[in-house]
């Protein structure tokens, strides 16, 4: 049996049964697992302990703080960090033994090529690939930061370097999943603007909308992945003019509330 690597695989997680066991079986080369649970109604919290893994059940306080979160309660120097609709390949994960074969690597962080799988098959184009994301690090050496609902990690370290291998990120299941978490992650990227004290003109309803539209269908060639990145490129505007239409929706509110 192959040593376990000193890492900590740490997943965020809420309802994720369908998901869950293809992630942490693919990571199972570390010596950590958590599971950072946000009060799943199905069998997430049992598939993960089932898998062996450290379950911590916390409030939903947004993907950056309850990431942040996980990585301060693991026990392995470096820490993994996806989410559970992401797998690794195992190109990745010979990537992965290869870089910590000669003990403790030179490099603070590596960068991993995510791969996104849309309705069943790999997304080659549309802005989705290749995608270079800094999701394995060494403790200490980076946070996650940004805006919800899209946060990033923020390095902090000295060295980064890339790995061979693609870690797959299967995105919707088909179009009628796409449409529902699109609809909340604008709703969550409004709150998040709104917060920051953003706001929303009829340029932002009208204009950005259709260029985000274009950008995706013709600077990131959507149309070479036939009829799921016209969907992409399609949603791309719908996403963009629905975080605008929220956000002036809440920036209208707030001005009701202080005329009355």
């Amino acid at each position: 049996m192959t040593a376990k690597l000193p890492i900590t695989l740490v997943v965020v997680a809420r309802d994720e049964e369908r998901n869950l066991p293809r992630c942490l079986d693919a990571a199972d080369f570390c010596a950590e697992t958590l599971v950072v649970d946000s009060g799943s109604t199905d069998r997430t919290v049992a598939i993960a302990r089932e898998r062996g893994a450290r379950v911590l059940e916390r409030a939903w306080t947004g993907y950056r703080d309850q990431k942040n979160f996980g990585v301060e309660q693991a026990g392995q120097p470096w820490v993994l960090c996806l989410d559970a609709d992401e797998v690794v390949t195992p190109e990745l994960r010979a990537s992965i033994e290869a870089a910590f074969r000669g003990g403790d690597p030179a490099a603070d962080a590596f960068e991993l090529n995510r791969h996104g799988v849309y309705a069943g098959r790999l997304i080659n184009h549309s802005g989705w690939y290749p995608e270079w994301r800094t999701f394995l690090y060494r403790r200490g050496s980076a946070v996650w930061s940004g805006r919800e609902p899209h946060p990033r990690v923020e390095f902090r370290g000295r060295v980064r370097a890339r790995l061979d291998g693609d870690l797959l990120h299967y995105t919707y299941a088909d179009l009628a999943e796409h449409l529902r978490k699109n609809a909340a992650s604008a709703r969550a990227a409004a709150a998040a603007m709104h917060e920051d004290g953003r706001r929303a003109g009829w340029t932002d309803l009208l204009i950005r909308p259709k260029f985000a539209l274009l950008r995706r269908l013709v600077l990131q060639r959507a149309y070479l992945d036939g009829f799921r990145g016209l969907c992409i490129a399609v949603m791309a505007g719908v996403y963009t003019f629905l975080k605008y239409a929220h956000l002036r929706e809440m920036q209208g509110r707030g001005e009701a509330a202080r005329d009355g």
